[in-house]
């Protein structure tokens, strides 16, 4: 597995009065806000269709329908997308607006592609930056993602962690889910489940071992 990266050491050895660190993230006692999923940078590889071949969707068929659908999927069935369950707190406030006034704008003309771009932590935090946050507080918790790869069966998310207040990054995880499902929305969205669910039983416990260690090792 791919370690947490990006800022690391800075998040858990330069705090402000304006800045969380990572390790606010397992803190029961700092709010943590669901920002949405963010698809502006997305590449499509292989074919969009709603089902087997049929009713090829294009690019802005995409942006107009399906990302809000799946945003949206994360807020109606909050059982099955877990989100309160992945980051083991029982409460976390959702506030998707701005990611999908976004998502409304990303470019068509660039999400068609034969191979995708890997976002570095540099390429994430630029995104960030672009981010409307103003009078948001606390940590905000999002998907963003890298590719929607239907030639390979499997969709790239970055599990991405920022302070509202100042934008930075805290840390970023790259992580596979694998689609499946009938429907060109249920295809899709089951990445996003599958993603929740590894981060639920597997990644949130590395992450929080990750930066417990870090943390006794920077004292």
């Amino acid at each position: 597995m791919k370690k947490i990266c990006f800022a690391l050491a800075l998040s858990l050895s330069a705090v402000s009065a304006n800045s969380q660190t990572a390790q606010d993230l397992f803190r029961h006692d700092c709010p943590v806000t669901w920002l949405g999923i963010d698809f502006t940078h997305v590449r499509l590889i292989g074919t969009f269709a709603e089902f087997y071949e049929i009713g090829e969707k294009s690019p802005v068929h995409i942006i107009t329908d399906y990302f809000p659908e799946w945003n949206w999927i994360v807020l109606k069935e909050r059982e099955k997308y877990d989100i309160r369950g992945m980051l083991r707190r029982m409460d976390i406030d959702y506030d998707i607006d701005m990611i999908m006034d976004l998502n409304y704008q990303a470019n068509p003309d660039s999400m068609e592609a034969y191979n995708t771009k890997r976002f570095t932590g540099e390429d994430i935090q630029a995104y960030v930056n672009q981010y409307d946050l103003k009078g948001k507080e606390g940590i905000g918790v999002l998907f963003m993602a890298e590719c929607l790869n239907k030639s390979y069966e499997e969709a790239i998310f970055h599990f991405v962690a920022i302070n509202m207040k100042t934008r930075e990054v805290l840390f970023h995880e790259r992580l596979r889910g694998k689609p499946g499902g009938i429907g060109l929305r249920n295809y899709w969205a089951n990445s996003v489940y599958r993603i929740i669910n590894d981060i639920k039983h597997y990644y949130y416990n590395n992450w929080k071992s990750d930066f417990k260690r870090a943390e006794s090792q920077s004292v």
